[in-house]
């Protein structure tokens, strides 16, 4: 990109936006998914049908969907990390719907 005054107030508004959370927190590919399970106690309340709620991240790997437990001290930096992820792909879609507009848009010959 050789100068970014040829750039909408909204796309340079996005990639700002983008660079700012790509540079400033983790970003996390996945979704977060609550689950009900049992821990196997036998006296527990789960085994009454009181099941214990945990949060798992699905993401894939190597092609594969996983499920990883989230354990409770790391819940808010993942959260914050799916989170992030999420708004960089919103940013990346509105960057891509602008950039597409602009080309189709623009006369020929001075693209």
């Amino acid at each position: 990109m050789r100068n970014r005054n040829i750039l909408s107030v909204k796309e340079r508004s996005a990639r700002s936006r983008a660079a700012k959370l790509v540079h400033d927190r983790p970003l996390i590919i996945g979704s977060l998914v609550e689950m009900a399970r049992t821990c196997g106690k036998p006296n527990c309340k789960c085994t009454r049908g009181e099941k214990h709620m945990s949060w798992y991240l699905a993401l894939r790997h190597k092609g594969k969907r996983k499920m990883i437990h989230i354990p409770r001290e790391c819940e808010s930096p993942v959260f914050e990390g799916v989170k992030a992820y999420q708004e960089l792909w919103e940013q990346m879609d509105v960057i891509s719907q602008v950039s597409l507009a602009r080309i189709t848009q623009a006369p020929k010959g001075k693209e």
